[in-house]
């Protein structure tokens, strides 16, 4: 650089603020004006601007040389003769002075800069090899013929069927976020306790109470106050009320104090109303969990966006057709719930009911001052009287009672027919969304299909070469840095 231009300096120290690569060269020694040489000298011994690498000094050929037709061979001569008799440069030592003491420091340099720097190089190529690789990995081999497409939809199908055995599995892979759309299982198992949570909350119509004729806390809508009292919500028939103006209006030839078995039936319709709302919710969270996961997984797979639509587009018709199933499906099993008669063969039902009777026994008793601490003489005549109801209270509680021990049962029977029969069976089961991609899809696809879907357009096609062109140069790069040993 030249000592008189300050801008140069500047520039050079923000590039380059430990002065590794900065040389500072004087050219035109013979052009300085008569009383500058002792400055102008002190700058070439490093005295004024200090560099890690200090100054060399040159004599280029002037203009007038240039049009004398002065060669380099003559220009190295005068060079020479230059530092070895004109004063004071010839106080400089001989390595600092010339062209070829420069061209000899600068080779010196740069071969200590590389096999500083090699290794990162080597790096570099050896990242941008595997970058390329990947990209045409992604691009996939050429699609020109049918043969090709259908190569390379049978491996699309293989790779996507290898991710969603893995988010099925649970087999996540570490660099996802914690809430990546290709946790597939994990979304599922959150929105499946979601869905039994608000179908305990929120699946009944009405609150059960408790034997003592509070409301049952564990039926308590969310947002509603639980009341330590007799007395119900506000805004709603309590349940007491409620049944027992069904009982009065469905009363037939039935004897007093027995109950129409429509009643229950009846009563339990109305009391699970919510629970299709609730699951069809429930239904339409998976199958968007499911389509995050394909549009997340199919954008991994495959890089051409073109082809990716068309596929999603394509895979979309399946994914009708299953969602069909499972709506027909959940409607045929919601009808089995709801629509006939009530059934169960599992025991839990009897020993609910037992329990709830007996509880409800035991706080008739409690409000007489008898309980399992009493001892002494006991007014029989009172507990009869404490203990006995009319028939119709007595039939209103058995409802209660009935439809209570019923609901618990056929609550979660229906919760886990939707996970299982609708969820896992139509939705993430072998003929759901999730499995429409596979190899017999792609097997049957004909020539005009595979092109539609697969057809591989100009630009991709120039794209693989392009890649391909860069693949081949970074790998001759890599070969000849390995074998310069440096």
């Amino acid at each position: 650089m030249l000592p008189a231009n300050p801008v140069r300096f500047s520039m050079a120290r923000a590039a380059d603020p430990p002065g590794k690569r900065t040389v500072g060269i004087i050219t035109k020694c013979d052009a300085v004006e008569e009383g500058d040489e002792a400055g102008v000298l002190r700058i070439a011994k490093n005295e004024v601007e200090k560099l890690t690498h200090g100054w060399f000094a040159v004599k280029n050929r002037s203009t007038q040389e240039i049009k004398e037709g002065i060669t380099v061979e003559g220009r190295h001569r005068k060079e020479r003769e230059f530092f070895s008799t004109a004063a004071p440069w010839t106080e400089l030592p001989k390595d600092r002075v010339g062209i070829h003491a420069l061209k000899k420091f600068l080779g010196g340099l740069l071969y200590d800069h590389i096999r500083i720097e090699f290794p990162n190089v080597v790096k570099d190529i050896e990242a941008s090899l595997a970058a390329t690789e990947k990209d045409l990995e992604l691009l996939g081999p050429s699609r020109q013929t049918a043969i090709d497409q259908r190569r390379f939809l049978a491996r699309t199908a293989n790779m996507y069927q290898r991710a969603v055995d893995d988010a099925l599995s649970g087999s996540y892979s570490p660099d996802l976020s914690s809430d990546s759309a290709l946790k597939l299982r994990m979304h599922v198992r959150e929105l499946g306790d979601s869905f039994s949570k608000a179908l305990t909350k929120s699946g009944h119509s009405k609150v059960f109470c408790t034997p003592s004729g509070e409301l049952d806390p564990d039926y308590t809508r969310p947002g509603k106050e639980i009341r330590k009292s007799k007395v119900q919500l506000d805004s709603e028939e309590d349940i007491t009320t409620w049944i027992r103006r069904a009982y009065r209006e469905s009363r037939g030839t039935e004897l007093p104090g027995t109950v129409n078995p429509r009643v229950l039936e009846r009563l339990f319709r109305q009391q699970s109303s919510p629970w299709s709302g609730i699951a069809l919710i429930y239904i339409g969270r998976v199958s968007d969990a499911v389509k995050a996961f394909n549009r997340d997984t199919l954008a991994a797979i495959i890089r051409d966006q073109d082809v990716r639509e068309r596929l999603i587009s394509r895979l979309q018709r399946g994914q009708d057709a299953t969602h069909a199933k499972a709506k027909k499906e959940f409607e045929e099993m919601l009808n089995d719930e709801r629509g006939g008669i009530l059934q169960t063969v599992n025991h839990y039902y009897a020993e609910t009911l037992t329990a709830i009777r007996d509880e409800r026994v035991r706080a008739r008793l409690q409000g007489l001052g008898l309980g399992d601490t009493t001892y002494g003489s006991v007014n029989l005549t009172q507990v009869m009287q404490r203990i006995h109801l009319s028939n119709e209270d007595q039939a209103v509680n058995d409802i209660h009672d009935i439809l209570k021990a019923y609901y618990k049962v056929a609550l979660k029977r229906f919760a886990d027919n939707v996970v299982i029969q609708i969820v896992e069976r139509h939705i993430l089961g072998r003929d759901g969304p999730v499995r429409v991609l596979c190899s017999d899809m792609v097997n049957d696809l004909d020539d005009a299909e595979l092109l539609d879907i697969a057809g591989e357009k100009f630009l991709t096609s120039s794209l693989r070469n392009e890649l391909i062109g860069k693949f081949e140069r970074f790998q001759s790069a890599l070969e000849i840095a390995k074998q310069a040993g440096i």
